[in-house]
């Protein structure tokens, strides 16, 4: 498999928690954190019930899990 770098921009609020789970020892580097949500996000939407969903209603049913910060506020 031939890996390629990606790059990218996040607001303030988004490097803080990327921060935040690094300091809490949930991983020592920064494209290590993003690969395991990356990959966290694509187990949860090759769920059966969440391949028939629209974009919005994915936006909305991400909204509701967990108790954190609205998708609209992050991005």
């Amino acid at each position: 498999m031939k890996l390629r770098s990606i790059t990218f921009r996040c607001t303030a609020a988004q490097h803080n928690r990327l921060q935040q789970a690094m300091h809490e020892g949930y991983s020592d580097t920064r494209t290590s954190v993003l690969s395991a949500a990356l990959e966290e996000f694509l187990d949860y939407a090759e769920l059966s019930e969440v391949r028939r969903m629209d974009l919005f209603d994915l936006v909305q049913e991400v909204d509701k899990q967990g108790a954190g910060v609205r998708f609209c506020d992050q991005a």
